[in-house]
């Protein structure tokens, strides 16, 4: 099982739905985070908590793993070690060079198999683009 070691956590406000695990960014609001959309997206972080629609009109927010290591949701095989690179879904693939997705971190447990899987990622919340290759 995949398992998560906080170095900062923030609240935020939720600007859309949020699925657990999964990469947000900064939204135009003050204080707000919504999914990914494209695999460039600059990142906040990563969901640490299932946000509905029904629960942001309660006023519920985004709790966010900005440092340290989260669990991610994987959207195919990842080997320990691995970068990762962002998907427009906020999941997280094995990096390729060239690709042009973000770089978003390092697989440093719990191997995925599948899409679906939760790696143990550490968090690069700066995150350069693959465009010439993948650097560790």
């Amino acid at each position: 099982m995949a398992s998560g070691n906080f170095v900062l956590d923030k609240g935020y406000n939720a600007g859309g739905a949020i699925v657990k695990f999964h990469a947000v960014k900064y939204s135009g609001g003050a204080e707000t985070v919504v999914p990914v959309s494209s695999s460039d997206d600059n990142i906040a972080g990563f969901a640490q908590f299932e946000v509905t629609t029904p629960e942001i009109g309660q006023g519920k927010g985004a709790s966010v793993r900005l440092l340290g290591i989260t669990e991610a949701v994987a959207a195919g095989a990842i080997d320990v070690g691995d970068q990762c690179q962002l998907e427009s879904d906020g999941r997280v693939s094995a990096a390729v060079a060239a690709s042009g997705k973000r770089v978003v971190g390092k697989c440093v447990g719990n191997a995925a198999s599948t899409a679906g899987d939760r790696i143990s990622l550490l968090i690069d919340p700066v995150g350069d683009l693959a465009v010439t290759g993948v650097t560790s």
